[in-house]
């Protein structure tokens, strides 16, 4: 019996120290905790640190951009320099493009902060990942001023783009103007004594017999009515009709029957309308047709 109590006492005493010295569930708690926070800070500080590379490729990029899109502009000369200014239409499409990207970075830049914030208050008494904390969100305050910087320098190129489209369209109009004025021509035919009294040809030289005028010629007057002119564009007219196709028709202007096709010609008279294949060679002499019925 005393060897029974013996055993027992020593059993018990055996759990008890067994207890005492095992893990209890506060201890485990705690343990399980610790190591939960321990791996939220790395999540975390991993988090941090790939989105801070993030927003520096971002701001590197952008810088390269800019860089790139202010060379090509300083090489276009004339545009003022108040405001900072522009490209060719390539480049107006990528600065177009400036307000997505710049919300892109902003999402960015706010992620990260919210990123620091949550770290930082999950490691309030670690002194190290603080002081880091701190150096990262000095970091992303300077990238985030340097991208505010880079929003204003390129607001500033896009009114120089807004300046050169201007000055583009104008320089265009003013092209066509000028090209359309050069294309005019003005084309009048008739009958001789007709021409003559409006002043558009006058009889030159020649003897003054009671029948005939021997030697005499048709010039072009020095100065022409414009009124009695029709205005063509000589880049679409390809054809000039004749009033009556069975009479014979003399250039007396200083365009020549080489440069034009009709159906029949005999020297310097021809029949048929006047069919101009080359309108540079046929207008090169002068921008005024005068055509005399014979």
């Amino acid at each position: 019996m005393t060897t029974l109590r013996l055993t027992s006492l020593a059993t018990i005493s055996a759990l008890a120290l067994a207890a005492a010295c095992g893990p209890n569930q506060e201890h485990v708690r705690a343990d399980s905790a610790a190591a939960a926070l321990s791996t939220e800070q790395t999540q975390l500080a991993n988090q941090l640190k790939a989105q801070k590379d993030s927003l520096t490729r971002v701001v590197l990029q952008a810088d390269d951009f800019i860089m790139k899109v202010d060379a090509s502009m300083n090489k276009v000369k004339g545009l003022p320099h108040g405001k900072k200014g522009q490209t060719l239409d390539p480049l107006a499409r990528q600065v177009e493009n400036r307000q997505l990207v710049m919300e892109r970075v902003n999402a960015l830049v706010a992620r990260a902060q919210a990123t620091a914030a949550q770290l930082a208050k999950a490691n309030k008494s670690n002194a190290a990942l603080l002081q880091q904390i701190s150096a990262d969100s000095a970091m992303i305050a300077d990238l985030n001023a340097t991208i505010q910087r880079q929003t204003a320098t390129i607001e500033g190129m896009s009114a120089r783009i807004d300046s050169l489209k201007t000055a583009g369209e104008q320089l265009a109009t003013t092209l066509a103007n000028v090209e359309t004025e050069n294309a005019k021509a003005y084309v009048v035919v008739g009958r001789e004594d007709d021409l003559v009294k409006k002043g558009v040809i006058v009889r030159e030289g020649g003897a003054n017999l009671l029948f005939a005028h021997p030697g005499r010629t048709l010039q072009i007057a020095r100065t022409l009515p414009s009124d009695a002119f029709t205005t063509v564009d000589q880049r679409g007219l390809k054809e000039i009709p004749m009033p009556d196709s069975t009479h014979r028709y003399r250039i007396v202007s200083r365009q020549s029957l080489d440069n034009a096709e009709v159906r029949e010609r005999d020297k310097n008279t021809f029949r048929g309308n006047l069919k101009i294949a080359d309108a540079s060679k046929f207008w090169a002499p002068s921008k005024y047709l005068v055509v005399v019925e014979q």
